[in-house]
């Protein structure tokens, strides 16, 4: 075999299993990345979910502080602080000991839980920068007046019994801010000023709205969202290019075995072509071989020659002329038993139909 022929069979034997390979490699590839987009989107919309759950326990806890601090404030029947720039009388709080002065001149004013409310809002929105603050449908104060939003959900928990209330949404410099409100209830306490406003024990005279800023919480949600991500891409990048190295190796092999079995099913093909050509041939050429040695015979001892002989060995070739054509007119695979299990070519079947004598036909 020719060098150039060593090089074209290994062309074609490398493109044979590129192609395989190929084929093996693009559907995992289109299925895989499928997976993987599907994973990130679920991880994006978990992840905001979670965020959003965390924001919401938070404010909760943050809630269950405040009424701690309203209620010790209530049982005491408010508290007393005394007057300064920064704490002055609350105007709308109608009580006669609002305003005691001792006995060396020093004011003191009454902080009831509404006022202390607004008082601890203002300092930890400068420390943290949360805010809370008190809202009712019936303000005394017009300060605690609700927005759309607060008044949509106050009035949903008096109508449903709403436990609570949240919402995100963005300032205009693009800030996000996590909303929650969760009703404030009449208390035994809360009677002693709020008797005269026509409220009794259960019902809701407001409540308090909790602001959440959302930056840190969305800078370490993005974070933890692009390490998962890069995680999922890391994996999948590894998986696929294991997926790629054991396909290349198995498409190699089994390209090797398909080679194998084709090279297998060529020489069964040529041995049963060769074979049926023996078979075809052999007769017809015993018959010329013995008729020439007739020839022969009688030409040494001057004996003619007779037409009759001549014409079988013209028969004989004409057979020989009729099984090349088959030969050369095969268009399918077809076998026929021979001996002892041993399969020849059937000329007769695998030839064309109404071919038998190709071009030759006409030279007889």
């Amino acid at each position: 075999m020719r060098f150039k022929d060593i090089l074209s069979a290994e062309f074609r034997k490398s493109t044979s299993t590129f192609r395989l390979a190929l084929l093996t490699i693009v559907p995992f590839l289109v299925a895989i990345s499928l997976f993987m987009m599907l994973l990130v989107i679920w991880e994006k919309r978990h992840a905001g979910e979670d965020q959003l759950s965390e924001l919401k326990e938070v404010a909760r806890a943050f809630f269950g502080q405040i009424m701690v601090t309203r209620t010790w404030n209530a049982l005491h029947g408010g508290v007393y602080t005394e007057v300064s720039e920064t704490t002055r009388p609350n105007p709308y709080l109608e009580d006669p000991r609002r305003d005691i002065v001792c006995s060396d001149g020093t004011r003191f004013t009454k902080i009831n839980p509404a006022y202390m409310t607004r008082q601890l809002s203002e300092l930890t929105s400068l420390s943290r920068g949360y805010s809370f603050r008190l809202v009712s449908l019936k303000p005394v104060n017009p300060k605690n007046s609700p927005d759309a939003w607060e008044k949509d959900s106050l009035i949903d928990m008096e109508k449903r019994g709403t436990a609570e209330a949240s919402t995100v949404y963005a300032e205009h410099d693009g800030r996000r801010f996590f909303k929650f409100l969760s009703p404030l209830r009449i208390e035994k306490p809360c009677l002693t000023c709020h008797a005269s406003h026509g409220y009794k024990v259960g019902d809701i005279k407001g409540g308090i709205s909790i602001l959440v800023p959302m930056a840190q919480s969305d800078q370490l949600y993005t974070a933890k969202t692009r390490r998962t991500v890069l995680y999922i891409l890391a994996v999948g990048t590894v998986s696929f290019l294991f997926i790629t190295m054991i396909t290349c190796f198995l498409s190699r092999r089994l390209s090797g075995e398909i080679e194998k079995n084709i090279d297998r099913e060529r020489l069964t093909a040529i041995v049963e072509l060769a074979g049926a050509t023996a078979h075809e041939m052999r007769q017809p050429m015993t018959v010329i071989h013995n008729l020439v040695g007739l020839m022969n015979e009688k030409t040494r001892q001057n004996e003619p020659i007779t037409e009759e002989e001549m014409m079988i060995i013209h028969d004989q070739c004409d057979r020989m002329n009729d099984t090349i054509n088959k030969m050369l007119n095969i268009t399918s695979y077809k076998t026929k038993d021979y001996f002892r299990g041993t399969k020849i070519v059937d000329f007769d079947s695998a030839a064309a139909p109404g071919r038998e004598g190709g071009e030759n036909e006409g030279e007889k």
